[in-house]
C-alpha cells in the first residue's frame, strides 16, 4: 500500500504480530496494525466477548472493561486511551482501562490476531451542566392576562445533548407545581458539550399573578446511567400579572331598607393594579359621582331609593355592578318575599303584611285585588300562570298613604343556541381572522344573559376565549341576541373545536344552578402558509440544483437543495 509523501509495505515481526512499514523522507516507520478481513468470522459476536458490553461514563472519572474469550486467543485493545497491541500470548481475558477518560468520542475496540474477530466497547460519556437559566425572549413590562409572552430555557455546556430532557414548570402562589411542556431535541450524533435553547409560549391569566416560572433539565443516560436521572434546576421567574378589575362584593341586587334606617355599601373588586372606585348615587344629581369604595348614608329618606352603582376602573378596564335600594316607610306594609324570579307560565304568590291591622289590596294586572272591607295583616297576591312580562304588583293601603312594589322577574329560557361564522372561511388560514357569530333565540330577560365563547382541543381541553353580557335591564320580553368574537387560529388549534355557552343568571332567588344551553359545535380545520428552505452541501461534485416540497399538517415547506 502506498501513502502520501512515500510508500509503505507489510512484514510480520518475530512475534508474529502484523506490522506497518512506511517509507518517508529517505527512512522507514514501523508501526504495529491489524487487519480486518472481510470474512463471517469478524462479525461474528460470539467470537469476543466485552463486559460490560456499555459503559455510561462521567467525563475526567475512570473506565473499565474486559474483553474475553472461551479459548485463549492473542488480542488487544483499540483505543484512543488505553489501547493496547497484541498479546505475545495467548490469553482468555484483557482488561481495558483508563484512569480519566477525557476523549468525547471514544470507541475502545478488542480484536485478535489477524482482525479476525473485533468488539466494539458502547461507551457515552456525560457532563452535567455548568447552569440552567429561564428568562423571557422580551422582557414583558407589564405582563398582561391573555398576552402571549415566549419563554426561553438555556442550558449551558453539557452533553450528550440528545439525551437531555427539558421541563417547563409553573408554581403557583400556593406552591403547587404544574408541567407545562417537556422537550428534548434529537442531537444523537453529537457527542462534545453543547448549549441548548429551549422555547414555549406562555399566555398568563388573573390566577397566574404571584406564580413562578422555572425550567429543569434532566440527563437520562439509560439503565447505566446515575440513577435516579440527575435534574438541574433553572432560577425561577416571578409573575406579575396585570388584568382589568372584577368586583367581588357588594353584588348586584335589589334590597330594602327602612326609612330612618342607615345604608352602608363597600365596593370591592379583584385587579391588579389596584382599582380605583367611583359611586353613581339617584339622589340629588343623578350624575353625581362618589369617589370612593364606600358609600354611607344615614337617616334614608324616600328620595333615597333608586340604583347604586359602583364603578372598579384601572388601566385595562372597569367593572360595573348595580344594587337597587327600595326606602320603605317604617308603618307601611312588608312584602315576603320581595322579590320573585318565576319561569313564564308558572305560579307565582308573594304576601303583603302590617304589624298593625290596616285595610290593603293588591294592584296587579293579574291576581289583583281591591281594598278589604276589614282591616288585616296579610293579604296574599296569588297567580296560578304568570303571563304577564312587566307584571309590578303593588300592595297600598286605604287612601294610598302606603304601598309597596313586589320586584318579580319572569324568564324564559331560549328556544336554541347557535354558533356560526359571519362569513364561512374556506380554508381557514392561520394567522388569518375570523368573525364568530352566537345567536340565543327568543330569551328574557336578555339582560341578565351571559354569553360565553369556548375553545375545545383535539385532546378535550376546553379554553375560555370571551364573555360577554349586554345592558339591557329595561328589556322584559324575550329577544333575539347576537354575540360576536374576532377569532385569529394559530396551527394548534387545527381539529379543534369552537361553540359559545348561554348562562341565564338570575340572582340568589333564580334557579340554582343558573341555566345554560350550549350551541353546536364548528370543528376547525386550520391551514398554515408555505415555508421556503435553502440547504447547501459541501460536496466535491458538479454543482447541481434541485427542489422538493412536503406537506406537514397542512402546511407546506419548500426544500431547495444545492451543492
Amino acid at each position: 500500500m502506498t501513502t502520501k509523501g512515500g510508500c509503505s509495505r507489510l512484514r510480520r515481526s518475530p512475534h508474529k504480530k502484523l506490522l506497518q512499514q512506511t517509507y518517508f523522507d529517505g527512512d522507514f516507520i514501523t508501526t504495529p496494525i491489524r487487519l480486518t478481513q472481510s470474512t463471517p468470522n469478524n462479525l461474528d459476536a460470539e467470537c469476543l466477548v466485552v463486559s460490560p458490553a456499555r459503559l455510561v461514563v462521567k467525563h475526567g472519572d475512570p473506565a473499565s472493561s474486559n474483553c474475553s474469550s472461551d479459548t485463549p486467543v492473542e488480542m488487544g485493545w483499540e483505543a484512543t486511551q488505553g489501547g493496547a497491541g497484541l498479546t505475545d500470548n495467548k490469553v482468555k481475558i484483557l482488561n481495558w482501562k483508563v484512569d480519566s477518560l477525557t476523549d468525547w468520542n471514544s470507541k475502545p475496540t478488542c480484536f485478535t490476531e489477524g482482525g479476525q474477530c473485533q468488539k466494539q466497547l458502547n461507551i457515552t460519556v456525560y457532563k452535567l451542566p455548568d447552569r440552567v437559566s429561564i428568562s423571557y425572549r422580551k422582557y414583558p413590562d407589564p405582563m398582561v392576562e391573555g398576552h402571549q409572552y415566549l419563554l426561553q430555557c438555556l442550558v449551558q455546556n453539557i452533553a450528550p445533548i440528545g439525551r437531555l430532557r427539558v421541563t417547563f414548570y409553573k408554581v403557583s402562589a400556593t406552591g403547587e407545581q404544574t408541567e407545562l411542556d417537556t422537550q428534548q431535541k434529537s442531537k444523537d450524533n453529537i457527542k462534545t458539550p453543547e448549549n441548548g435553547t429551549y422555547t414555549l409560549d406562555f399566555t398568563p391569566g388573573r390566577d397566574d399573578d404571584g406564580a413562578q416560572l422555572l425550567c429543569s433539565a434532566m440527563l437520562d443516560l439509560g439503565p447505566e446511567g446515575p440513577q435516579p436521572p440527575p435534574v438541574m434546576d433553572s432560577n425561577r421567574l416571578n409573575t406579575n400579572v396585570h388584568y382589568k378589575p372584577q368586583i367581588t362584593s357588594p353584588g348586584c341586587f335589589s334590597m330594602s331598607i327602612t326609612e330612618g334606617d342607615t345604608l352602608s355599601l363597600n365596593c370591592s373588586a379583584n385587579g391588579n393594579p389596584a382599582p380605583s372606585y367611583d359611586w353613581l348615587l339617584p339622589h340629588a344629581d343623578p350624575n353625581t359621582m362618589e369617589e370612593r369604595s364606600v358609600v354611607t348614608i344615614t337617616n334614608m329618606a324616600k328620595s333615597h331609593s333608586g340604583n347604586y352603582t359602583c364603578f372598579a376602573r384601572n388601566p385595562l378596564g372597569n367593572s360595573t355592578c348595580t344594587v337597587n335600594v327600595e326606602v320603605t316607610d317604617a308603618e307601611c306594609p312588608v312584602i315576603s318575599p320581595a322579590r320573585l324570579v318565576v319561569k313564564y307560565g308558572d305560579p307565582a304568590s308573594s304576601n303583603c303584611s302590617s304589624d298593625t291591622p290596616v285595610e290593603m289590596g293588591w294592584e296587579a294586572i293579574q291576581g289583583g285585588t281591591s281594598l278589604t272591607d276589614n282591616k288585616v295583616k296579610i293579604l296574599n297576591w296569588r297567580v296560578n300562570s304568570v303571563t304577564e312580562w312587566n307584571s309590578k304588583p303593588t300592595c297600598f293601603t286605604e287612601g294610598g298613604q302606603c304601598q309597596k312594589q313586589l320586584n318579580i322577574t319572569v324568564y324564559k329560557l331560549p328556544d336554541r343556541v347557535s354558533i356560526s361564522y359571519r362569513k364561512y372561511p374556506d380554508p381557514m388560514v392561520e394567522g388569518h381572522q375570523y368573525l364568530l357569530q352566537c345567536l340565543v333565540q327568543n330569551i328574557a330577560p336578555i339582560g341578565r344573559l351571559r354569553v360565553t365563547f369556548y375553545k375545545v382541543s383535539a385532546t378535550g381541553e376546553q379554553t375560555e376565549l370571551d364573555t360577554q353580557q349586554k345592558s339591557k335591564d329595561n328589556i322584559k320580553t324575550p329577544e333575539n341576541g347576537t354575540y360576536t368574537l374576532d377569532f385569529t387560529p394559530g396551527r394548534d388549534d387545527d381539529g379543534a373545536q369552537l361553540l359559545c355557552s348561554a348562562m341565564l343568571d338570575l340572582g340568589p332567588e333564580g334557579p340554582q344552578p343558573p341555566p345554560v344551553m350550549d350551541s353546536n359545535r364548528l370543528n376547525t380545520n386550520v391551514h398554515c402558509e408555505s415555508f421556503w428552505f435553502s440547504v447547501y452541501t459541501h460536496l466535491v461534485q458538479p454543482l447541481v440544483r434541485y427542489q422538493t416540497s412536503h406537506d406537514v399538517d397542512g402546511c407546506c415547506f419548500h426544500f431547495i437543495f444545492s451543492h
